[in-house]
């Protein structure tokens, strides 16, 4: 098994320094540092030296305040290449800002697959705010984006506007349902993503629970793939499967092409800072 350790490139994000359990990163014209648990070492330069503009302070496991505050909001450009968005940042009350930046790796590899097959239709579970819709939706892709948060399809919505980009269709509904329902009817996707959390609060009030549901959940969804050409990924920020269980699980379910890795930010002197780990397969 090939183990893929892999960061994206970009121009407006950089991560600047890590260690201690913090990261030091730039967001366009803004400087923050928050905390990150698999920010384990020392930085390379003392955190007392970081020239930071606004430091991210917990009060709670998941909620803190931004000091000094940020703006609201503010547009991040991505460069792909050959392609280009911009996505909305946000603050709040939790130390997000709206986008994973590791994951522009992924955009990536999806644009340039669906770029090659124009009209392929895309189910994107878990899509949070949509940069990976809008970088399918870029590439000439029929896009469903699943979210059980109206707040997260609302934000993604802004994104689409941002690029003026129309072929999304947008559900307000828990994964789980969506892919049931698509089998009953026998439906197809070239194309498949999944980001799921550890936990989560689905339509309805289902609570959704990542070791106990997401297996169920991946033996339906790949049975939505085609067999003559498709393209899967799964990305998870918690630990609660190893690689090597997900790998064999997934190929006693349905036996794919998949490449394991890592998704991780690079500094400019290429320290890597792992964020979470991916199963994909394109054929």
């Amino acid at each position: 098994m090939e183990y893929l350790i892999i960061s994206p490139r970009w121009r407006s994000y950089q991560l600047i320094d890590f260690g201690e359990g913090w990261r030091w990163e730039r967001w366009g014209e803004i400087s923050v540092a928050r905390p990150d648990g698999w920010a384990v070492g020392r930085p390379q330069q003392r955190r007392e030296s970081w020239k930071v503009q606004h430091v991210y302070h917990p009060l709670t496991p998941y909620q803190g305040r931004w000091e000094p505050s940020l703006p609201e909001k503010w547009i991040l450009p991505y460069h792909g290449e050959g392609w280009y968005m911009e996505l909305w940042c946000r603050s709040g009350k939790f130390k997000h800002l709206g986008l994973f930046p590791e994951q522009a790796a992924h955009w990536e590899w999806l644009y340039n697959w669906l770029h090659q097959r124009p009209g392929s239709r895309l189910l994107n579970l878990f899509a949070y705010t949509g940069g990976a819709s809008i970088a399918a939706a870029q590439a000439g892709a029929f896009v469903t984006h699943v979210d059980a948060s109206r707040s997260a399809i609302t934000w993604a919505a802004e994104n689409a506007a941002l690029n003026k980009l129309s072929n999304i269709r947008w559900l307000l509904e828990d994964a789980r349902k969506v892919v049931q329902r698509a089998q009953r009817r026998g439906e197809k996707y070239e194309a498949i993503l999944l980001d799921p959390p550890a936990y989560g609060i689905g339509t309805g009030g289902k609570r959704w629970e990542l070791q106990r549901d997401l297996i169920p959940l991946l033996e339906g969804v790949l049975s939505l793939l085609p067999e003559e050409s498709g393209l899967f990924l799964l990305n998870l920020y918690r630990g609660d499967f190893s690689p090597y269980t997900l790998l064999r699980t997934l190929r006693e379910i349905r036996p794919l092409p998949l490449e394991v890795g890592e998704l991780t930010l690079k500094t400019s002197t290429g320290r890597r800072l792992s964020t979470g780990i991916f199963l994909r397969a394109a054929w």
